[in-house]
């Protein structure tokens, strides 16, 4: 029998892992049954805005060879700092797990058990954002310039972004280092109503988890902290 792509890769994804089979999905969403021992891909993200006595998380598991997401067995769990989060489908079908975890000071440990013996943790920081002064004003499509205290990071990579939030959209900065100054500068020349508005500036930091431990061979953790203020924009005229 003439085997299609699809069925090939799928075939493929078996031989490699030897246990596609067990991982299983009645209900054909885009997401599988841990089976607690085939290698699955961790995808961790914080999100803090200053101001907030939480950090948003969200951990989200994939099986590559089959191409879907990871919803832990009964005898697994995902906790952050002892908190465990919860699982939630989405429009995709895909599966996850979100939680808010109490502002610390100290790290966020993301804990995840698959099967009494198999169990593996991973702490992040949040980021500290550095900007020693806050743009009061802009005029669309020229460059922003943000002084910032900024520290290279060990690991990983780190990108600033603004987003400007106006009634009719949410537009969308960029930035580069130019020594002691973040240059931002629009994604999209769009235009801009003149007015008050509120504004983020955020830092993201995205480490590979190999990089931090031996617990796992792929999979990453994006940690992002942001500042809300309000920003004038200026007549292009």
């Amino acid at each position: 029998m003439k085997m299609k792509r699809r069925d090939i890769c799928l075939y493929i994804g078996t031989a490699l892992t030897g246990s596609l089979g067990v991982m299983k999905n009645s209900n054909a969403e885009a997401w599988v049954m841990d089976d607690g021992e085939s290698e699955i891909t961790p995808i961790y993200t914080m999100t803090h805005t200053d101001g907030r006595d939480f950090t948003f998380v969200r951990a989200a598991f994939w099986f590559w060879e089959a191409k879907k997401s990871v919803k832990l067995s009964s005898t697994g769990s995902i906790t952050v700092n002892g908190i465990e989060l919860k699982g939630e489908g989405d429009s995709k079908g895909t599966f996850s797990y979100v939680g808010n975890i109490p502002l610390t000071e100290g790290e966020l440990t993301f804990k995840l058990v698959r099967n009494p013996s198999r169990t593996m943790a991973h702490s992040f920081d949040l980021p500290k954002l550095g900007i020693l002064e806050y743009p009061a004003s802009y005029r669309p499509h020229e460059p922003i310039r943000v002084p910032v205290k900024y520290v290279p990071p060990a690991l990983g990579k780190t990108t600033f972004d603004m987003i400007i939030h106006t009634p009719q959209r949410a537009f969308d900065l960029v930035s580069r280092i130019q020594g002691d100054y973040l240059e931002f500068m629009p994604i999209i020349k769009l235009p801009l109503p003149a007015g008050t508005f509120e504004a983020t500036i955020f830092k993201q930091h995205r480490t590979p988890l190999r990089d931090i431990s031996d617990a796992s061979k792929t999979g990453w953790a994006v940690v992002s902290n942001g500042k809300k203020f309000k920003i004038e924009i200026l007549d292009s005229k």
